[in-house]
């Protein structure tokens, strides 16, 4: 597939990834942090190397060729073998410096994490912590984080997880919706839900709002916490929220110990950096510094 005299440059075969796995030039340039022009280049350098074209462009976006998918299916063992390396590596630091990359939900990194990790930066100023909110599944094996926090199973053999907080839910509203449906008949019916959107209807605490509410519709949907917070405190249903959220926005509380189901915050990292000193230390310093359920 290379063409004679040609020779293959790694960071072309990232943009090959990048493409397609965002599905267009621009959000892989995003992906990589450089600019579309750049990306575009890279890639047409990269087919000529090739002697082929690697993807067929569309209006709806880049897709591979029949060469494009074998050398995908090379470049993404390339990867994983340069990440392995890269771990490796890292895991040998000898102290508490470098940087290192996390990735939560929005709510839980800035009332959880972010107060937590300004007082491990203050005792450790060699050390970068870059907290990135990710609604999406990030993949720990591609090095897209070093840590992650997030509210499932990491389900890969490769990464070690454990149980980091437990997170306690209620149902809350505003006093403006509790002023206005005063008085009315206590029938589903007539009340308005914030909830998730669609792409998370399976979560538990979506069930137990739709099983005690079953015929009231939804006013308001959104797949991040604090603009459901900000919904229901103008007013605009019942919510069920992260308990320590609900109280700090000064919502009201509508059950107390019999509301949604508590929910379990875990963390992760890949095993190859489970010797990683900054990595380890960052770990003894949250669990010790913040308790154990919100």
């Amino acid at each position: 597939m290379v063409a004679e005299g040609g020779r293959l440059d790694w960071e072309d075969l990232r943009i090959l990834l990048a493409v397609a796995r965002e599905g267009t030039l621009t959000a892989a340039a995003d992906a990589l942090r450089i600019s579309q022009p750049t990306a575009g280049r890279r890639l047409r350098a990269l087919e000529i190397a090739c002697g082929a074209s690697l993807f067929q462009r569309t209006a709806h976006g880049f897709f591979l060729t029949d060469e494009g998918k074998i050398m995908r299916r090379h470049a993404e063992r390339m990867e994983d073998e340069a990440n392995a390396l890269e771990r490796r590596l890292m895991s040998r630091d000898a102290g508490l410096e470098g940087k290192l990359r996390l990735s939560a939900s929005e709510w839980f990194a800035r009332v959880v994490l972010t107060p937590a990790i300004a007082g491990f930066c203050q005792e450790n100023p060699r050390v970068t912590i870059e907290l990135v909110i990710e609604s999406r599944i990030v993949d720990l094996e591609r090095q897209e984080a070093d840590l992650v926090f997030r509210f499932m199973d990491f389900d890969v053999p490769t990464i070690i997880q454990r149980r980091f907080m437990e997170v306690h839910y209620d149902l809350f509203a505003s006093q403006v919706y509790l002023d206005r449906t005063q008085g009315l008949d206590d029938e589903s019916a007539i009340h308005r839900l914030v909830g998730m959107d669609t792409h998370l209807a399976g979560l538990s605490d979506v069930a137990w709002l739709r099983g005690r509410y079953p015929e009231a519709a939804y006013s308001f949907c959104s797949n991040a916490r604090d603009l459901q917070v900000e919904a229901c405190a103008a007013g605009a249903g019942l919510a069920v929220l992260p308990t320590i959220l609900g109280h700090a926005r000064k919502l009201v509380a509508l059950t107390h110990g019999d509301g949604p189901p508590t929910k379990t915050i875990r963390v992760g990292y890949h095993a190859d950096l489970k010797r990683l000193k900054r990595l380890r230390a960052l770990l003894d310093y949250l669990e010790k510094a913040l308790p154990s359920k919100i």
